[in-house]
């Protein structure tokens, strides 16, 4: 849903998610305002857009000269719109998640009705050896309060209600007492408070909360529980000014709300967990890992969390990747980076992008080219129906120049080709066939290298910034999300193409992706790899190699 505001004689248009044909509408009535002056246009979480979208965007910008300004919130946008020449402001929204530096010591746990299970749930599944946990419930004061046995009972850890002058230990779990406000003194001792009632409340959530944030800073950890009231929520802000961490239960796990949405909308939180997340979240302060032992730990996390499997690529690229992500978004360390992308939906899809990044431009290494050209002329009859898979497509500009070779040999008319990768905004980028200008040039140079007597002013529309790939070589390229590691086969093969993906896999990895290649292989059908790659070793009997420079080889059985 577009949401727009129109003040004077600018306008600013949000986005949150991909336009649909009846948005692009709206955004184009509303740059083509004759009132207004000046537009700024955010993409909040937006990582592509189609080419109709940016058409648009390139008519008013660049043609029309505008005064639009584009922020982007997402990397993969702001370098994808810089590199086909709509210049834009990137604002990292990761950087709000780091700029302040935890080091957790004590955890204050506010909540109301509906909190006590929860409460009981998470502290019987954490870690607290080094950790000292206090609790702030709203209590009944004309009630007898049992909730201390009742915890320690459940969590086999000690509990104790809170009294004045009292030390904080480690490993040991404090309660507020009914009928008194639990402050800390500033020497660091629990003091009971018998002042008013604050947001109605004694104890009030909200009292403690700015005493402890402002005793301990960037030590304190608070987590806002389920409840009815209000009352903790007007104290987030003081919370985060002194730079102190705040997690929120997750409302679609609560049946007392108003005090979690309350909290959601001031939007000054660090994270939204589950119960489940907020266990582990608090489990994770307390690891201590080396730099090999914190990537492991991430990577089968990931697993666990998101359903992407990387626990079998090669350490190096995962390291290199993770470096680039940290400091692309300045992040002060791995520890930090790891609890970003675990814990931030955002951060991971980022670092996700990262795993997926893949160097390559139309007709790039034109040796292999000429060996499939040689390849299509010596075993394929001109005109015969090919089915040709490229897998680990990326951004699609080997896929086509494929589709281009075809079509010089006669054989496009003929044939199908699918392109697939396991990243979706790759995929969607590939769809809008739209590169940078320098790729025309580029490709040019390769072209010559082939040999081949091609136009290629046949196959491309040239803008003033880029190059767009023609509907005849486009609409006989299918692109579509395909994960070779857990995803099975979907049809025969005459050719694939396989360049520049298995080098990342380790050995579980090589043997799991070549059992689908082989399976997508017709018998006779072709397998181009990358030229440092080669043969998984358990496959070797069951390929010829056609092409020992370009890494062709024939299923043979």
């Amino acid at each position: 849903m577009i949401k727009f505001f129109e003040n004077d004689f600018k306008i600013k248009i949000i986005l949150d998610y991909k336009l649909k044909d009846d948005d692009i509408q709206i955004v184009n009535s509303l740059f083509d305002k004759k009132s207004i002056v000046e537009w700024e246009i955010i993409f909040n979480r937006i990582y592509s857009v189609n080419f109709k979208f940016f058409n648009l965007l390139y008519k008013y910008i660049i043609l029309n000269q505008k005064n639009i300004k584009i922020i982007t919130h997402k990397y993969r946008l702001h370098r994808y719109f810089n590199r086909l020449g709509l210049k834009n402001q990137f604002i990292s929204l990761i950087p709000d998640l780091v700029k302040n530096s935890f080091d957790i010591d004590i955890i204050l746990i506010g909540g109301s009705a509906d909190s006590t299970p929860k409460i009981i749930n998470i502290l019987s599944n954490i870690n607290i050896n080094n950790l000292s946990v206090i609790i702030v419930q709203h209590i009944d004061s004309k009630k007898e309060n049992h909730f201390d046995k009742t915890l320690q009972k459940a969590i086999q850890k000690t509990v104790l209600f809170a009294e004045n002058g009292m030390s904080i230990e480690k490993s040991k779990v404090y309660l507020a007492p009914k009928n008194k406000h639990l402050k800390i003194s500033d020497d660091g001792y629990f003091l009971l408070d018998d002042s008013a009632k604050y947001n109605a409340a004694r104890p009030s959530i909200s009292v403690s909360y700015r005493s402890f944030s402002q005793y301990y800073k960037n030590k304190l950890l608070v987590v806002q529980e389920c409840g009815y009231e209000v009352d903790g929520i007007d104290s987030l802000s003081y919370v985060k000014n002194n730079k102190s961490m705040i997690i929120i239960q997750d409302d679609i796990e609560c049946e007392a709300k108003s005090m979690v949405i309350n909290a959601l909308v001031l939007n000054i939180y660090d994270y939204k967990l589950s119960q489940q997340d907020i266990i582990e979240f608090i489990n994770f302060v307390t690891k201590s890992f080396n730099n090999e032992e914190w990537i492991n730990y991430l990577l089968v996390e990931i697993r666990n969390r998101y359903s992407y499997d990387f626990t079998m690529y090669k350490s190096d690229l995962i390291k290199r990747r993770l470096e680039v992500f940290r400091l692309k978004h300045s992040i002060p360390s791995l520890e930090k980076t790891i609890e970003v992308i675990l814990y931030n939906k955002s951060a991971f899809k980022g670092f996700f992008l990262e795993l997926s990044i893949n160097v390559t431009e139309l007709f790039r290494n034109p040796r292999s080219f000429i060996k499939i050209e040689k390849l299509l002329s010596e075993q394929y009859t001109e005109g015969v129906h090919l089915k040709v898979w490229s897998a680990g497509c990326s951004s699609g500009e080997e896929v086509y120049s494929l589709a281009m070779l075809l079509d010089e040999f006669g054989y496009l008319d003929k044939s199908i080709i699918y392109a697939t990768d396991f990243n979706s905004v790759v995929i969607d980028e590939a769809k809008n066939g739209i590169y940078p200008l320098k790729y025309y040039n580029i490709a040019k140079e390769n072209i010559k290298e082939l040999n081949l007597n091609m136009d290629l002013d046949k196959y491309v529309i040239k803008y003033d910034d880029f190059i767009k790939i023609n509907d005849k070589i486009h609409q006989k390229t299918h692109f579509f999300t395909h994960n070779l590691a857990v995803d099975g086969s979907f049809n025969e093969f005459d050719i694939i193409i396989c360049k520049n993906v298995i080098i990342y896999f380790d050995d579980i990895l090589l043997e799991i992706v070549f059992k689908l290649i082989y399976d997508s292989l017709k018998v006779g059908g072709h397998l181009v790899l990358g030229e440092s790659e080669s043969i998984y070793h358990g496959f070797l009997d069951k390929f010829e190699q056609c092409s020992k420079e370009c890494k062709i080889y024939k299923k043979v059985v």
